[in-house]
């Protein structure tokens, strides 16, 4: 009697090649556009060295990226509690260093002790590492939370924010004190968008909604009719100089404006094609980073900036379309509070270049200049790649 041999299935791998051709294309837009803003660079920094550096950070994110995806995206949910415990032991020596006594591979940069030196490639930036995790834990937290709900009443919402509140609290007080009001706004959005979706009545929305309306229209009413009241509150503070430069450019042209004027400048007078690449128009703080869009337009008009939007665009559609077509909750959770901290640092970054907001330390994802803020999109690449090979699995049998 013939026993007949059973064949080992092969893994298939459903890679999602629309989401690799976009997240390529915005890498090899960062290094022209990093290129591109070599010659506004301060003199003692090398350029060279700046994009090198960059290289070597896209090929540790592939290199990073592959391996989650190996590993498993349930050891990123598992996990993320001693990432959590890590990073909020860098964020205290970070305010040790700033308040208490100065430690070794640790320097501020403009004011705010957020980076720490890693000798050969550059810095980094625990805070930007953080706003991941907390997304991660709180996908967790929602996740549990829902399991274990028994109805939809006002008590349940506020058990799971205070739940969300423990996890996200200590590290936005640490990011604040750093100074550092950016990564703190972009974590409340994330967290903001997946407690959204996250099955919470309604009336908390609206109530939001109601309340960051009423606050903003506050601020600026103080602004314009009592500004010694608002300094008075808020006190005369590099936050409120910021709200100078952006209300008032023409009047602070010299000091609180000059960003947002210089900036101006270089997109407006760019035209369709743009000055050309390695252009110099204006001078620009931080080029390769906070202002790497405007440098963009500079070089390749709005023809070149266009094309960026576009891609950024299909990026957090693609981003969407994978996340509404997944059926685990958590997953969608993470990804859902992923696309809002997105779309907030690509409205905020492209917005302050041409005045629509007010001018912040947000970069641009994936085209900005600096490890910390790629590497940081790294896990929720990696449950994105996931998801998408699970649902083209699913189609396929």
């Amino acid at each position: 009697m013939t026993t007949r041999r059973s064949t080992p299935k092969t893994l298939e791998i459903n890679a999602d090649y629309g989401l690799i051709v976009l997240l390529l294309s915005l890498s090899a837009i960062s290094l022209l556009a990093i290129y591109g803003a070599l010659p506004l660079l301060p003199f003692w920094r090398s350029g060279i060295d700046l994009i090198l550096k960059q290289v070597v950070w896209i090929i540790i994110a592939v290199i990073l990226l592959g391996g989650l995806i190996w590993a498993g995206i349930d050891r990123l949910f598992t996990g993320a509690i001693v990432a959590y415990w890590v990073l909020m032991g860098l964020l205290v020596l970070l305010l040790v260093d700033k308040y208490v006594l100065d430690l070794p591979l640790i320097a501020p940069v403009n004011g705010t002790t957020a980076w720490i030196t890693l000798p050969g490639l550059g810095t980094l930036q625990p805070s930007e590492f953080m706003k991941i995790v907390v997304l991660i834990l709180c996908a967790n937290i929602i996740h549990q939370h829902n399991e274990q709900k028994r109805a939809m009443t006002y008590a349940e919402d506020v058990r799971l924010f205070v739940k969300i509140l423990t996890v996200a609290l200590p590290p936005l007080v640490l990011i604040v004190a750093q100074p550092d009001t950016g990564i703190p706004l972009v974590i409340i959005v994330g967290i903001a968008v997946m407690l959204g979706i996250s099955g919470i009545r309604r009336e908390w929305i609206l109530y939001s909604l109601i309340a960051v309306i009423a606050l903003v229209g506050l601020l600026l009413f103080l602004f314009f009719n009592f500004e010694s009241v608002l300094i008075n509150l808020v006190g005369a503070s590099y936050r409120l100089n910021r709200v100078y430069g952006w209300l008032r450019t023409e009047e602070y042209i010299s000091s609180y404006g000059l960003q947002l004027y210089q900036s101006l400048l270089a997109v407006g007078s760019a035209g369709w094609w743009g000055h050309g690449l390695q252009s110099v128009v204006v001078s620009l703080i931080e080029p390769q980073n906070d202002f790497i869009f405007a440098v963009f337009a500079q070089n390749f008009g709005f023809i070149g900036a266009s094309v960026l939007l576009l891609l950024e665009m299909l990026l957090d559609l693609k981003i969407a379309a994978i996340a509404l077509s997944y059926k685990k909750p958590r997953e969608r959770y993470l990804i859902a509070g992923v696309l809002g901290m997105l779309l907030f640092q690509q409205i905020q970054n492209m917005g302050m270049i041409i005045g629509l907001t007010p001018i912040t330390g947000i970069t641009l994802p994936f085209v900005s200049a600096g490890g910390s803020s790629l590497l940081s999109f790294v896990p929720a690449l990696a449950v994105l790649f996931v998801m998408s090979h699970r649902i083209k699995s699913k189609r396929t049998y």
